[in-house]
């Protein structure tokens, strides 16, 4: 492997958080970090801005002094590189790491939840995306369409259903439950003066995806006791499992569940693809070091 750098980084950034780690090229781990999200939807500076932000912190954990970027180099895997003009910016703007290679984050979650060996994953948080290593070393993507009109299963896409079924419940349309109370608490924050309708109004002019997927911690809290709220998990579970069998149509490979909302969606799958699910050897950070050193291998 070329060893002119100092360090390596993989990088997960994502519509919620960025998470960093470095190692030596000798594989030594040094450090993780966190930062905000470097989602390429957010914008490609800011992604930089969040990355760089994460670099500096994981510098700072080890007790290092940070170094100058050309002794970097980044496998980076980020939600949003799909689209090739915003990829294309993202890498023109590289603030001077010595080498890097981006790829979509549902390629490094799949490289680290198998190891680099053929299998499948869905990765379920903010958005959602679905990733396959075929046998013969293709590689597939499927979903990662983007808020709103994608994304089925995610936190954003769940979010929608639950303030939808706010909105038909204060029309009348559909029953009360207890989810509806909590939902319209969480947009009427620090707006005690307004009612509910005016509330859910004024939360959906401002609300974008990561303020949608933040609703969906308040349906899995319910879910246990509120079948409106199972029923939502149970429709998610079910794009869920269009999406495994899309990726693999023979049911063979082994498939993994990734990403924020995985472990909370497990127990709304189909019996069948629950059956199947493997745990993931490990994250997209790590999946983003193990497509760098292939990168640099000569």
């Amino acid at each position: 492997m070329n060893t002119a750098y100092d360090y390596l980084v993989g990088i997960d950034g994502g519509g919620t958080k960025t998470h960093i780690r470095i190692e030596h090229p000798d594989g030594t781990i040094i450090s993780e970090a966190f930062a905000g999200p470097s989602a390429l939807m957010h914008g490609r500076r800011a992604a930089w801005e969040a990355i760089a932000s994460a670099v500096d912190a994981g510098f700072h954990n080890a007790g290092l002094q940070a170094p100058s970027y050309d002794r970097i180099a980044a496998g980076c895997g980020l939600s949003g590189v799909n689209v090739p003009a915003w990829a294309a910016e993202f890498t023109a703007l590289n603030p001077g790491l010595g080498s890097i290679v981006v790829a979509s984050d549902a390629i490094t979650t799949l490289f680290g939840a198998h190891r680099g060996r053929p299998g499948a994953v869905i990765a379920i948080g903010t958005g959602s995306i679905g990733a396959v290593l075929r046998a013969d070393g293709t590689q597939h993507i499927i979903g990662g369409w983007g808020f709103p009109s994608g994304d089925e299963a995610s936190g954003a896409w769940l979010g929608i259903l639950a303030i939808n079924y706010v909105q038909q419940v204060l029309d009348g349309r559909a029953p009360d439950c207890p989810l509806v109370a909590d939902v319209i608490a969480h947009c009427s924050s620090g707006e005690t003066d307004k009612g509910s309708h005016d509330s859910v109004l004024g939360w959906l002019a401002r609300a974008n995806q990561s303020m949608y997927a933040q609703l969906a911690p308040l349906i899995i809290e319910h879910a246990a006791t509120d079948a409106v709220a199972k029923n939502m998990l149970k429709k998610a579970g079910i794009e869920t499992a269009k999406m495994a069998l899309a990726l693999d149509p023979s049911e063979q490979l082994p498939l993994a569940l990734c990403g924020g909302l995985a472990n909370a969606m497990s127990g709304y799958l189909p019996k069948i693809l629950r059956q199947r699910v493997v745990p993931p050897h490990a994250d997209s950070a790590a999946g983003g070091l193990l497509m760098l050193r292939q990168h640099l291998q000569p």
